[in-house]
């Protein structure tokens, strides 16, 4: 135990952090995409070809399903984490569902530049696998069997 919680829980809150990097992230991309693909936080184009175009459309719909949905579970789990209440470990445990998955679609499609492959997985599948693994452990705090 580290100061008032497990270090599983502090694991989790460092990767739910970084996790709300990425839907920051995912913001700015919804404000200004051409500037969000010139610093490497999206990788199509709008100003390209028709293929390029058509997958920044559905790269759009991804970020703002991502900001819908993905961004508001993210404030809940950090806040429920926090007061160790149930509703925090459930929408913690679907976050990095989220973050594990997202970053193995991305090392399988063809269009996606290696390097945001790299910082996917570093950056929110192996925190989130973390997470999953420090909060099972200490699934008790929130009367889990």
């Amino acid at each position: 135990k580290i100061s008032r919680y497990p270090l599983g829980i502090w694991l989790a809150l460092f990767a739910l952090i970084l996790i709300f990097l990425a839907w920051l992230m995912q913001t700015y991309s919804l404000l200004d995409w051409e500037e969000a693909v010139k610093l490497g936080l999206q990788n199509e184009s709008f100003n390209g070809d028709a293929v390029e175009q058509a997958i920044a459309d559905v790269e759009k719909g991804i970020a703002i399903a991502d900001i819908l949905w993905a961004f508001p579970i993210t404030i809940v789990a950090f806040i429920g984490l926090l007061s160790r209440k149930f509703i925090g470990f459930i929408a913690a445990m679907m976050v990095f569902a989220i973050c594990v998955y997202f970053p193995l679609f991305y090392a399988f499609r063809v269009s996606m530049n290696f390097d945001i492959v790299l910082a996917a997985i570093f950056m929110w599948a192996i925190p989130s696998i973390m997470g999953i693994i420090g909060l099972w452990m200490n699934r008790k705090l929130f009367n889990i069997n």
